[in-house]
């Protein structure tokens, strides 16, 4: 990407005007062209979405969610082996990354492509080779079977595709994190009168806010190299001491950190708080540097945006989904 190209993409997210539909259009902001449409079809048991590319009317991604019971938020390519999906899944409480309604999930990225052509985004990307988190119910058509032998199918379909076409060999396992934007809370050390008024415009700022999130990639940072340090009674003429080897319990500093990266995606709630419930009117930023380092076609993380743009709205039927 060259200094006189925007950072950003960006795309107007829309909702038709006929609700039974349910269609959401997503459209360049440049020339208001649909660039692709999300669709929702109802079976049996399932709630099934296509992201549909409009000038080509190909199905890019598919959405799975339950109908009615259970819990769990499926994202599949129609080019994946059968049974092989990437799992949206709620970020552990205990996790220094967790927040409210806050998802993650994990995929395969290429993050040494950074061409400035159009095709480093002809790379899809895969979930992680061997799937180690219980989704229950599993989709109406992986029911037959367990999950360990839905694990095994899907290590063996893709070792298989990894033996007939190596993949490249610099692309790893990212994990991303999907949470909405919040303003922080007014400081405690202003008077009792500036806390009311701050405590009224995060109010207001909350509401307008709506279901505004960020889709950022985690990123590991290593610990610096251990370094006994100085005592405070040693001479400064002294001869150094010898290298006092780490303690064989890991320390606090030895262990890896989780950071958030700079956002991928970024989403602004745009819906007038007077529309009819279930329209939508907002814009998807996706960062173009981030996204080409990651080398992964745009459209999966459209996906990605609008199926959890979903579960904030339908947050309340999820929530009570976990307790049946």
């Amino acid at each position: 990407m060259t200094t006189n190209e925007p950072k950003f993409t960006k795309f107007k997210v829309q909702s038709t005007d006929v609700l039974q539909e349910a269609r959401i259009n997503v459209l360049d902001e440049a020339s208001d062209e649909i660039v692709w449409f999300k669709e929702r079809f109802l079976a049996e048991d399932e709630i099934i979405e296509h992201l549909v590319h409009s000038s080509t009317s190909t199905v890019r991604w598919i959405i799975h969610r339950p109908g009615s019971k259970g819990w769990y938020i499926r994202i599949r390519s129609p080019s994946f082996p059968p049974g092989v999906f990437i799992p949206l899944i709620p970020v552990p409480s205990k996790s220094p990354l967790h927040s409210d309604a806050a998802l993650s999930f994990k995929s395969r990225t290429n993050p040494t492509a950074m061409a400035s052509t159009s095709s480093v985004h002809s790379y899809p990307p895969t979930p992680p080779a061997i799937p180690t988190l219980s989704l229950s119910p599993p989709s109406p058509e992986l029911a037959p079977r367990t999950l360990s032998a839905e694990a095994s199918a899907s290590s063996a379909a893709l070792l298989s595709k990894s033996i007939s076409k190596p993949r490249n060999p610099s692309s790893s396992i990212s994990e991303f994190i999907l949470a909405p934007a919040v303003t922080p809370p007014p400081s405690t050390r202003e008077s009792f009168f500036s806390r009311a008024i701050n405590v009224f415009r995060y109010y207001e700022q909350d509401i307008s806010s709506g279901y505004s999130f960020s889709l950022a990639r985690v990123a590991v940072q290593s610990p610096p190299p251990y370094a006994p340090a100085l005592g405070s009674g040693s001479k400064p003429n002294a001869s150094p001491a010898p290298p006092i080897p780490p303690s064989s319990s890991p320390s606090p500093l030895s262990t890896p950190t989780c950071i958030k990266a700079l956002p991928v995606l970024t989403f602004t709630d745009l819906t007038s708080t007077f529309t009819v419930n279930g329209s939508v009117n907002g814009m998807i930023q996706l960062d173009k540097l981030e996204a080409e380092m990651l080398g992964v076609e745009p459209s999966f993380w459209v996906a990605v945006a609008l199926t959890y743009l979903d579960f904030l709205e339908d947050r309340g039927s999820y929530l009570a989904s976990l307790g049946d």
